[in-house]
């Protein structure tokens, strides 16, 4: 008789995924192995990769990011989903190799080229980009006279490679273009030779596979499959090789898979209030559908509009309301923006844990505020 698979609550699930971003407990970790643990750090926003540490390491400081960074310990690229993550540098590879083909597929014109069409452009292009870091419109106007024969009379499919000479070479950004106070076109260059040189794309696979369930986990196929965009056969092919393997069902009959040792912590364990970043991997990592286990469908449309997904803030554990911080010299005030009503406990956990948010962005005001 076959073994009954346990199912999992909303909140069961939601406590999951507290517990393996970081935001049921702060951790003592270092920054290069939370960024490991946590799957990458959404990277579209540069203060976002901070605020994100802030909200999940203990003592975290503006300046242990930016010396990992400055190190070369952590990249910034273009990986899951063609949208820009904080990496470290020794799993950089495996994620570049992965997420290749969800990123060499994003935008692509129908009928577009091959894989093989893009090779004599990257190549120029690392060498372009080898020694001196070049800004977005520099690597365009150097692939607009690369192009292979393909593009020359198709506008769509010229345009198409001028994206992809800086989002498919394997180009990263260089340190400045990643630190917390950039807020101007990046500037991108190439990453040392040893990173350049490829994996096997199974240990590849297996790694950000395995790295998802450790971040996002318990998850579906199509939950690994959305946040990275790698294709399910691939994604199958990976968990078929992982052996520390559980599986549940979520309430509505969902097959679920995790790692049999990640964390997995009782529906009634009390979740501090915490601030999301921009862009907050936290409600990004699953389908579109399955966001609910953090993000209330009733407040979707208010955090993630077109390419924008806001900072946000959670009230036992789901997305309560947005929040924005406006920093001028003499005064940086945080705004609370709830989308109900908030009980007088929430609200002044908020406004402490606020204070503290608010004086870590932007220490150079003279004064700092909560309001909301």
């Amino acid at each position: 008789m076959a073994a009954r698979v346990p199912s999992l609550t909303l909140r069961e699930l939601n406590r999951a995924l507290l517990a393996r971003q970081f935001l049921l407990k702060r951790q003592r970790i270092g920054v290069v192995d939370a960024v490991e643990r946590l799957a990458c750090l959404q990277g579209q926003w540069a203060p976002a990769p901070y605020v994100a540490l802030w909200s999940r390491l203990t003592g975290f400081s503006r300046e242990q990011l930016t010396r990992a960074i400055d190190r070369s310990e952590i990249l910034k690229a273009t990986l899951m989903r063609a949208t820009l993550h904080l990496v470290s540098a020794r799993e950089y590879p495996a994620y570049s190799l992965a997420t290749m083909e969800g990123r060499f597929g994003a935008w692509r014109p129908p009928g577009g080229p091959a894989l093989a069409e893009l090779e004599k452009l990257h190549k120029g292009v690392m060498l372009f980009a080898a020694k001196t870091a070049r800004t977005r419109a520099e690597i365009q106007d150097f692939a607009a006279s690369h192009l292979p024969p393909s593009a020359a009379h198709n506008e769509r499919l010229r345009n198409w490679f001028s994206w992809a000479a800086v989002a498919t070479s394997g180009l990263v950004w260089d340190s400045a273009s990643a630190h917390f106070e950039h807020r101007q076109l990046g500037r991108h260059i190439a990453p040392p030779a040893k990173l350049r040189k490829l994996p096997q794309p199974e240990g590849a696979y297996e790694l950000v596979v395995r790295r998802h369930l450790g971040a996002f986990g318990p998850a579906s196929v199509a939950d690994i499959a959305t946040w990275s965009s790698i294709r399910v056969p691939n994604i199958r092919a990976a968990l078929s090789r992982v052996k520390d393997l559980r599986r549940f069902t979520d309430e509505r009959g969902r097959e679920l898979i995790d790692l049999a040792r990640a964390p997995r912590p009782s529906a009634d364990i009390v979740a501090p209030p915490r601030f999301l970043a921009r862009f907050d991997a936290a409600i990004l990592g699953h389908a579109a559908p399955e966001r609910t286990r953090i993000l209330p469908e009733e407040y979707r449309k208010s955090v993630i509009f077109s390419a924008e997904v806001w900072p946000t803030f959670l009230v036992d554990g789901f997305v309560a309301g947005r929040w924005a911080i406006t920093v001028r010299p003499k005064e940086a005030m945080l705004e609370l923006k709830p989308f109900k009503r908030l009980a007088g406990g929430d609200r002044a956990a908020l406004v402490e844990e606020g204070e503290k948010l608010v004086r870590f962005y932007a220490p150079e005001s003279r004064s700092h505020e909560v309001r909301g």
